[in-house]
């Protein structure tokens, strides 16, 4: 099949319309199901993604409506995802979970076996029901259903590496204040059924609705999976490839080959920005062969630091051109990667609605 050719100025500007940087979204569930999920390792972060996008808040979806809901998903994040929609998710992620080793190694560092780690989720299944319940709680009612109180240690850590597998399989999910609860109890419904090939397909053309083109290892790291399973997806699902500026190894759906190729290499577009996006933003997350290009040499540590934090990010034309913070109540800092005409810092104070100290 020919590739389609486009360079990256069309990339980005594809990229800012599907994630709704230059259309806004209001509706959280909606944006969600859009951008594969929001998210919410930061708590504040999945607010402020919305946010920029139009969005009117996440709590009342989140714990009221429970339309939405908050689990761990790829790469093993905390993220918000439409409720209506979380058996798709756990049916994918099931599947991965299906090719997980555990050698000595990770026992080492986790303090369990593969096989204890079943057992644990098989009882997160048992004992979780409708009523919300803290991490405590959950550990001593497991402990008590295995009848093996040493679980107890490893079950206890804060990152919660133990509780994840049982998330994954849709037996777990966040509950409001720190708590835990059985999604089907929670949201008064069983988890949809799906079939796994059809999942992992739905999910991948999901996620290149939102981030594409992008290659087999952006959609692996993207969703915490090993390159063979992601380009075994690609190879049978609804795909064109795609050359970016002579680079081969890309593909877009198929049904998204003709928007891509129309979207207007110069002159001026609305997804040129500016945007000042807040921390852990998808457009910085996925796809790494984006961030690569869009990210200034020299300047990744800055952008994504230490433990995995993701930086709010000033992106202009297409690329990062520094990084922000509050100051205060009022006031935002940015610190440019490099000097900007006059007439785009006052795009960016224009966008930003508030004072702006330049650094």
């Amino acid at each position: 099949m020919t590739a389609l050719r486009v360079t990256w100025r069309q990339v980005t500007r594809w990229r800012a319309e599907r994630q709704r940087l230059t259309v806004p979204e209001p509706d959280p569930v909606e944006l969600a199901r859009r951008l594969t999920g929001i998210h919410a390792q930061v708590a504040s972060s999945s607010a402020a993604i919305a946010a920029v996008r139009g969005g009117t808040g996440v709590d009342g979806p989140l714990w009221t409506d429970r339309s939405l809901v908050r689990t761990w998903a790829m790469r093993g994040t905390l993220h918000l995802l439409p409720a209506d929609e979380l058996g798709l998710w756990t049916a994918a992620l099931t599947d991965r979970e299906s090719r997980r080793r555990f050698p000595p190694s990770w026992e080492r560092e986790h303090g369990v076996s593969g096989e204890t780690l079943h057992a644990i989720t098989a009882a997160i299944g048992r004992v979780l029901g409708a009523e919300p319940v803290g991490r405590a709680e959950l550990v001593e009612r497991v402990c008590a259903d295995l009848g093996r109180p040493e679980v107890a240690g490893p079950m206890a850590t804060g990152w919660g590496a133990l509780l994840k597998p049982a998330a994954a399989r849709g037996l777990l999910c966040s509950g409001p204040d720190g708590t835990f609860v059985s999604p089907a109890g929670w949201l008064g419904r069983p988890l949809d059924e799906w079939p796994a090939d059809e999942a992992n397909e739905t999910v991948l053309l999901r996620f290149l609705a939102a981030n594409g083109p992008a290659t087999a290892g952006d959609v692996a790291r993207w969703w915490g999976e090993q390159p063979a399973p992601a380009k075994r997806w690609i190879r049978r699902a609804p795909v064109v490839p795609v050359e970016v500026e002579a680079e081969p190894g890309f593909v877009v759906r198929s049904e998204d080959a003709d928007g891509l190729a129309a979207v207007p290499a110069d002159g001026v577009h609305p997804g040129d920005g500016p945007f000042l996006l807040p921390g852990f933003d998808p457009w910085v997350i996925a796809p790494l062969s984006h961030r690569r290009r869009a990210i200034p040499e020299g300047r990744e540590r800055e952008v994504s630091r230490t433990a995995g934090w993701i930086s709010p990010v000033l992106v202009v034309d297409g690329r990062v051109a520094g990084v922000w913070e509050r100051s205060g109540e009022a006031t935002i800092t940015v610190r440019l990667f490099a000097p900007l005409p006059a007439a785009t810092r006052r795009a960016v104070a224009e966008r930003a609605g508030t004072e702006l100290v330049w650094a």
